[in-house]
């Protein structure tokens, strides 16, 4: 008996292993090859599941984070399911000076990332001088100030591409730019 309930029991989880293989949608999924080892690949953007909610919908604990990180209401909210279950809320507006900010918040009101838009004054001279380094001719549309669990990242928005990066300046990371 204790065979057949083994048996059993990898057929219900061979079974539920093919159902949840073929709700995620790789048509989306980027690779990364990293130069040491060129036939090792990075998935990127596997499996997250996005979508628009009202405001109305954010739980009043993310509502509040957001408020006092930015200072400001958001205007449009989402949640995201990421692949690895995770629940992320995303909420986005524009502060006092008119600037935008999007800012990424779990269900208990924990902040995970705040990007704020700023103006090119606000950007460091070592930040500055390593995007002049890599793109001396860059026309960038917009700039912006991240902070990730106390990280400063700037990103620089461009037209095919984006780019981040860090505060000091030492290190570049070119991103694909989505289309909507």
């Amino acid at each position: 008996m204790a065979f057949f309930m083994t048996n059993l029991q990898r057929i219900f989880i061979a079974t539920g292993m093919v159902i949840t293989a073929s709700l995620v949608d790789f048509c989306d999924a980027k690779a990364l090859s990293i130069p040491e080892k060129e036939s090792f690949l990075i998935a990127q953007t596997l499996g997250g599941i996005e979508r628009k909610i009202s405001l109305e919908e954010i739980p009043l604990p993310v509502m509040s984070s957001v408020k006092a990180a930015t200072g400001a209401e958001p205007t449009t909210a989402g949640v995201e399911l990421k692949s690895d279950g995770s629940l992320v809320y995303e909420l986005a507006g524009k502060n006092q000076q008119g600037f935008e900010f999007e800012v990424e918040v779990t269900p208990s009101g924990k902040i995970i990332e705040v990007d704020e838009q700023i103006d090119r004054s606000a950007i460091p001279e070592n930040v500055t001088r390593a995007l002049r380094k890599w793109l001396p001719d860059a026309q960038i549309i917009s700039s912006w100030r991240s902070t990730r669990l106390g990280e400063f990242v700037y990103e620089f928005v461009l037209e095919d591409f984006w780019l981040e990066i860090s505060a000091d300046g030492r290190k570049v990371i070119i991103n694909q730019r989505e289309r909507s």
